[in-house]
Parts: structure tokens; C-alpha cells; sequence
């Protein structure tokens, strides 16, 4: 290796160095020769040749996004492929599952998002939000966490993230914040973390495993079953309260602010918002529109389908000349519909195959605990996944054989989907999960002890208050 003139010469013996070198590629070898293996054993009593087939994909794919080896939208992508080259199903109907009404949703409200960043709306809202509420440092901790929490119920948790974390970057710089010391900014990129995390628990439109998870719930049920945008607040809000008002306290509590100004601060977000200019018309267009789509979705959604109200609002905005197809490409991560679109499609076939079933039991065989400690048990396992892997990988791998079990046990499909959903989002602690935490890491103001014991905490809480929903919220109301 040529380094500024000098060579270095790596003297460990070959089969180290290619290994080094080549241990992505080795990781997937090993995973391909054990997924030919199995499918070359006899199918397990009771699961069909179709249905071993299905499982041994699911287990691949399982480890693929786990361990993020390939994409994880080409891991999806492979997944449909294999479904009928190995004669699961015919090509046409694997492929019939990408055409999910779900995959459209969260392509429109990708695109409504990438409207508000490309127009500037999103900055300009975000920047006057923290100016008015951020007087004293407490209140500018609490103004960012507000902004995320909020705005995390209309978009994209990361997407909101990427919008703040230039201005809390901003307002460290400002207050000259040191990194390896400064308490205020430790305790605003928290609150830039879980004020994104938990609002984005709130509604579908805060990340895409919630959309996902309703399309492997409606593929399960043969679209008999399904979450409309205002049941989803309506079995969530309990659990997102109690989160909201723990991290307060945390971020209260136990971060004390060095400064007693944010006049400095003041000053900078005022630089921001003179650079911005006067409001622009596309601005006030695109704000319009997303207000009047957000009320469709919870006023019409179930009649007119959340999907098409989306895609006919992106419509709108193209035609009236507020938006333009450059900064949709620029905004939209095509890669996690793909991703999604994949999911839906090996979820269905687990389904359809009798292979979720199977699993299930195989996991459950001897397990004499009641209903409702297993939702528990599939909500802590999740919320344990979530935080060594993608969360809507962990909703593509658990929920399949989580409605499976709740089919057999005449548990309300919806509550189980809730179960399992609700706590991937709980990326509190590494940054594998979520751009979210990865995003807030990256500021630099965190150890990996300091995050692993504050995300600890907040896991017990949230832990805690998805009991609450599973043994007396969900059964108040009718839901189980």
C-alpha cells in the first residue's frame, strides 16, 4: 500500500489477509451454501415442500438483513426472485405482492416529505419553531424535542432528523459547546434522537415499518383486516405519552446546562432565517397541501384509501408547478421502498405457504404462558432486535410468524401487528437500527456507555408501557 511515498507491506500469512480483505463476500458465500444445503433436506413433518422452501428464503433474507451484508433493498429484491424460481408460487402472483397499496402510500408520503425539504418549508418551520420556545438553555432543550416529537408524526422520523440536526448543529457552534464535556450538548441531541423516535411511534407517517407492517397484515388476512390512520393513534397514544413524559424528566433531570444564555444561539437562528428570505408562494402551497392530505387521510382514509389520496396529492403539487421531479429524486430513498415492497412479498408467501404456522409452532412448542405475556414476549424480543438491525427488517421477520400465532390463539390481528411494530421503533440505544440514532451519534457529544445506559432506561420504560397497552388499554377498548 502507497501511503505519501511510503510502502507497507502486509507480512500476516494469505489466507488472513484475503479473509480480511474479502470478509463481506465470505459471510455471503457461507450463507448461500447453508441455504442450498437446506433446501436439498426433506421437508419437516406437517410443512410442505413449497413451504420449506419458503423458511429456508425466509431464514436467508433473515441473515442477509441482519447483517447487513447485501443492501437491504436488493436483499428484498432477491427474496421475490427466489419465490418462483424455486416454485413457490408463479411469478406473477409474487410479483402481484410489490403492487402492495401499502408500497404506494409510503411512496406518497415519501414524496410529500421530499416537498417540504426541497421547498425549504421544512427548514424555515423548524428554525422559527426553536427561535420562539428557546429562550433560556432548559427551554431550547425542550423546543428541540417538541420540534422532533412533532413533526415526526407527519413525516419520516430521519427525514426530520436530517431537517433539525443543521440547526442544532448550528446553536452548539453558536454556544461553543465542547464536545467531551458540555452537558447542553449532550442533552440536545438527545432530544433531537427520542423526540424523533417516539413522535415517530405516534402515526404511520413516522417511518415506514408501520406502512409495512399494515401491508403484511392485510396480505396475512386477505385484506380483511386492517390498521385506518386514526385507529393506529388511537391503539398507540398511551404507550407514546408515557415515553414522552420519561424522556422529559430525563432530559430534565439528569442534564443540568453549563450555560445560562442562549442569546448567541438567538443570534444565529436569526442569521438563518434572514438567509432564508420572505416566504416563498411554493412554500405556501406545499404547507396547504400536506395540511389538507394529512385531514384526508384521517378523515377519508378507510373510504378513499391513504394510498390514493397520497399519490393524487403529489398530483397536486406537480400540477400546480410547486414541485418538480429533480427534487423528488433528490429526497426520496428509493432503495427502502424497494425494501419494503420485498418484505410485503415474503411475509404473504409465509403466509400462503403455511410456513409463518410453522415456524411459530416450532418457536411456541411447550410454552404454557397466557396470551398476553406472549405479545409482551414478541414486543421485548423486537424492541431487543431493533437495536442490532434494521426495525423494519425486524417487523419483515417477526410479524409473519407473530400473526400466525395470533390466528391460532383468536388474538385480533391488529392488536398483535401493534405488538410487534410499536417496539421496532425503539432504537434508543446503537445506531444500526435507525438513521435517526446514527444521525445524532455522529455530532459526537455521546459515549457508547453514556447512550447504552440512558437508551436502557428509556427501554424499561417503554417496556412498562407496552404492558400497559397489551393487559389494560387494548382490552378497555375492545381490542383484545
Amino acid at each position: 500500500m502507497a501511503q505519501n511515498g511510503h510502502f507497507e507491506i502486509d507480512r500476516r500469512p494469505l489466507a488472513i489477509v484475503l479473509f480480511s480483505r474479502l470478509k463481506r463476500q465470505f459471510w455471503i458465500a457461507v450463507f448461500f451454501i447453508l441455504f442450498a444445503l437446506l433446501l436439498n433436506v426433506s421437508p419437516p413433518q406437517g410443512l410442505s415442500q413449497e413451504g420449506w422452501s419458503a423458511v429456508c428464503i425466509f431464514g436467508l433474507c433473515g441473515l442477509l438483513w441482519a447483517t447487513s451484508t447485501l443492501p437491504l433493498a436488493v436483499t428484498s429484491l432477491l427474496a421475490i426472485a427466489l419465490v418462483p424460481m424455486l416454485d413457490i408460487l408463479g411469478a406473477g402472483e409474487t410479483y402481484a405482492y410489490f403492487g402492495s397499496k401499502v408500497v404506494f402510500f409510503i411512496l406518497g408520503a415519501f414524496m410529500l416529505a421530499a416537498a417540504l425539504i426541497a421547498t425549504g418549508l421544512s427548514q424555515r418551520f423548524a428554525t422559527l419553531f426553536v427561535r420562539r420556545f428557546g429562550g433560556t438553555p432548559r427551554r431550547l432543550v425542550m423546543a428541540v424535542f417538541a420540534l422532533c416529537a412533532s413533526a415526526s408524526t407527519m413525516m419520516s422520523g430521519h427525514a426530520v432528523a436530517v431537517m433539525v440536526f443543521p440547526i442544532v448543529r448550528d446553536i452548539d457552534r453558536a454556544l461553543s459547546l465542547q464536545r467531551s464535556s458540555s452537558v447542553m450538548g449532550r442533552a440536545l441531541y438527545f432530544a433531537l434522537m427520542w423526540g424523533c423516535i417516539i413522535g415517530g411511534s405516534l402515526t404511520v407517517l413516522g417511518g415506514g415499518r408501520a406502512p409495512l407492517a399494515i401491508g403484511i397484515l392485510e396480505e396475512a388476512s386477505g385484506e380483511r383486516s386492517s390498521i385506518g390512520f386514526l385507529e393506529y393513534i388511537y391503539y398507540s397514544w398511551p404507550m407514546v405519552v408515557v415515553l414522552v413524559l420519561a424522556a422529559i424528566a430525563f432530559l430534565k433531570t439528569r442534564f443540568t446546562p453549563e450555560i445560562h444564555s442562549t442569546d448567541t444561539a438567538q443570534d444565529e437562528l436569526e442569521r438563518r432565517l434572514h438567509a432564508m428570505g420572505k416566504i416563498t408562494p411554493k412554500e405556501i402551497v406545499v404547507g396547504l397541501v400536506v395540511v389538507i392530505t394529512i385531514a384526508l387521510w384521517a378523515l377519508a382514509g378507510d373510504s378513499h384509501g391513504l394510498a390514493n389520496i397520497a399519490i393524487c396529492s403529489i398530483a397536486a403539487l406537480f400540477a400546480i408547478g410547486a414541485l418538480d421531479w429533480d427534487a423528488i429524486q433528490a429526497h426520496v430513498n428509493w432503495g427502502i421502498i424497494v425494501m419494503y415492497g420485498g418484505a410485503i412479498c415474503l411475509g404473504g408467501v409465509m403466509e400462503q405457504t403455511g410456513a409463518a404456522s410453522w415456524l411459530m409452532q416450532q418457536l411456541l412448542s411447550g410454552s404454557s404462558a397466557s396470551t398476553g405475556v406472549m405479545m409482551l414476549g414478541f414486543a421485548i424480543v423486537g424492541a431487543i432486535f431493533t437495536e442490532f438491525m434494521s426495525n423494519s427488517a425486524v417487523v419483515a421477520m417477526l410479524l409473519p410468524p407473530a400473526l400466525s400465532f395470533a390466528g391460532a390463539h383468536d388474538i385480533d390481528l391488529r392488536a398483535m401487528t401493534m405488538a410487534v411494530v410499536l417496539p421496532s421503533n425503539f432504537a434508543f440505544m446503537f445506531p444500526i437500527s435507525t438513521p435517526v440514532t446514527a444521525i445524532a451519534w455522529s455530532a459526537g457529544f455521546f459515549t457508547p456507555r453514556q447512550v447504552a445506559r440512558a437508551g436502557l432506561w428509556l427501554h424499561l420504560i417503554a417496556w412498562s408501557a407496552m404492558a400497559l397497552l397489551i393487559f389494560v388499554y387494548w382490552p378497555s377498548i375492545g381490542l383484545l
